[in-house]
């Protein structure tokens, strides 16, 4: 599914499809191997993005935004765990 950096825009054009919504956010929790853990990414109604990780490192106490280009590069960086959510997601 991102197989490459363009196809990474363009899951973000469509993240809301992939995601589940709180009632706030639209988020997609990941497994992440390296740190052990899970990454989740949110977009909230008005277009902006965050992140929260919790893994055997650290844990965030709060949601971090970030802008389009670190988000690109970190889902570029977990794509093959993103793939995974997805298809447990579908199936």
């Amino acid at each position: 599914m991102i197989k490459s950096r363009l196809e990474v825009s363009d899951f973000l054009t469509n993240f809301e499809t992939f995601a589940y919504w709180n009632g706030e956010k639209f988020y997609l929790t990941l497994e992440t191997e390296n740190p052990k853990g899970t990454l989740t990414i949110m977009k909230s109604q008005n277009g902006n993005y965050f992140y929260h990780r919790k893994n055997e490192l650290y844990w965030d106490l709060k949601e971090i935004m970030v802008d389009i280009d670190i988000l690109s590069d970190i889902i570029w960086v977990f794509r093959t765990a993103i793939i995974k959510s997805i298809k447990e997601i579908v199936v």
